[in-house]
């Protein structure tokens, strides 16, 4: 069972199972929401295995320390599953701290499971959240 078990895992491990996240700054000029004006947008991802639908095997962690614009780490936990929407707030909290504003908007969060690939045996599950960062509002005297 073991000889089975350990190139599974490691075929999973080097099939994607981690998190990415960018912050991109806007280079535009365009305004959204009544003139608001955007400064950055974010997108995190995070995927995670679970053998028949509910044992995890492995997941990405989210991103929760850096300063890096791109964080695309080889970030893997075996035997877990932090491929959650709140871990992907967690992931974009952080960014909105990196970016000096704590205003969004256009936020959407996906989810996505597909197992035909492996014959309905390992379900691969993908978190994907998504925003624009607003600039911050100016303070008042």
């Amino acid at each position: 069972m073991k000889r089975i078990l350990f190139p599974v895992l490691a075929a999973l491990a080097f099939a994607g199972c981690s998190s990415y996240s960018e912050i991109a700054p806007w280079k535009s000029d365009v305004r959204i929401n009544d003139g608001e004006q955007p400064i950055a947008s974010f997108v995190t991802q995070n995927f995670s295995y679970q053998l028949l639908w509910c044992i995890p095997l492995c997941t990405g962690l989210p991103w929760t320390e850096g300063t890096d614009y791109i964080m695309d780490d080889f970030n893997v936990r075996p035997f877990s599953n932090q491929a959650t929407v709140d871990n992907n707030l967690v992931s974009m909290n952080h960014a909105l701290d990196i970016v000096g504003s704590r205003r969004i908007s256009q936020l959407k969060t996906q989810t996505d499971d597909s197992a035909a690939w492996s014959l309905f045996l390992i379900n691969k599950h993908e978190v994907r959240t998504q925003c624009l960062i607003l600039k911050p509002e100016a303070k008042q005297p």
